[in-house]
């Protein structure tokens, strides 16, 4: 009796007993790296990616066709311009673009009430509307501040990093005492400073004289390539618009020569102070208005403090 085999249509043939390659069950690494790919999938709605490419491209649109409606209510193009800005400004602002946080860096001396109000900002108004350039401007323009810089961090800080002049000097002026920087710019009262409890005021030399403002810096340039000299520096008074002399910290009286000839002879004094410990004698002036000559005045021979340039002669030709 014959049999006849039927045949299964899914029957697929196999190689030595092996599944085929189709039908193999997937390793436990794939399998749940495949698993954690459908989550992420699945993390965001399907609707999502739609909506925010609907979002990105209406709200431009949206905003401009408000603009453009606008503008057939304006007289001139300037205002539809600044109607079309504030209605972007307002927009951002309803997204979350607000200023929350100010953050300042490099303030030492700058008040901060000071800061505050060349910002002109305010909490909560829309970060973007706030002008950087004109920001940067008003800082720079506060005696203090010798640069800045204003950097929007999204969606609501406001970064500005500043960087504060150096007071140099004390300038003593019509009974006024007024800090100054290398440039002779005026930066603060020294009283105020001192009142506030500001140590740095009690290390700063006093210069003397109207325009000795103009002349700080090259004498504090002259001082740097003399560091042994510098340090005792109390005070400087410019003379007859022409030239310095020096009161050091013993009480003694240097007259500088006017122009080029002031750093050589601060060099000169440097020298003598390390070869023969000049300042530690008993003297009250050192004359270094001659090239390459020190006239040292004692006690003896000393004339009266605020001696003049120029010797004057009485009628009997006697010198003062």
């Amino acid at each position: 009796m014959s049999a006849r085999l039927m045949a299964n249509p899914q029957f697929r043939p196999t190689l030595g007993g092996r599944a085929p390659r189709d039908e193999m069950p997937a390793p436990p690494r794939a399998m749940a790296a495949s698993a954690q790919k459908g989550n992420r999938r699945r993390a965001w709605p399907r609707w999502t990616r739609p909506a925010v490419k609907a979002a990105l491209v209406l709200v431009p649109v949206l905003l401009l066709a408000g603009a453009a409606g606008s503008a057939w209510k304006r007289a001139s193009l300037a205002e539809t311009v600044a109607a079309a800005r504030e209605s972007v400004m307002d927009a951002s602002g309803a997204l979350g673009f607000t200023l929350n946080e100010i953050l300042v860096v490099g303030r030492t001396e700058t008040e901060r009430e000071a800061v505050m109000e060349a910002l002109g900002v305010r909490r909560g108004e829309p970060i973007l509307a706030i002008d950087l350039a004109e920001t940067k401007q008003r800082l720079e323009e506060l005696p203090w501040v010798s640069g800045a810089s204003v950097e929007r961090r999204l969606p609501g800080i406001l970064y500005i990093s500043l960087s504060e002049r150096q007071p140099m000097a004390i300038w003593q002026h019509d009974r006024q005492f007024t800090v100054i920087d290398r440039a002779g710019r005026p930066l603060a009262d020294a009283v105020e400073l001192a009142r506030r409890g500001n140590q740095r005021i009690d290390t700063l030399p006093q210069v003397i004289g109207a325009n000795a403002p103009q002349q700080v810096q090259s004498l504090l340039a002259a001082l740097d390539r003399v560091p042994a000299i510098r340090p005792r520096v109390t005070s400087a008074s410019w003379i007859s618009d022409r030239r310095w002399n020096l009161q050091l910290d013993n009480g003694v009286t240097v007259k500088l020569p006017e122009g080029a000839g002031m750093p050589m002879a601060l060099r000169q004094l440097a020298e003598l102070e390390a070869t023969g410990k000049v300042l530690d004698r008993d003297i009250v002036a050192i004359d270094l208005r001659q090239p390459e000559r020190a006239v040292l005045q004692t006690n003896a021979t000393a004339q009266l403090p605020g001696w003049e340039d120029e010797s004057k002669k009485k009628p009997n030709g006697k010198k003062t």
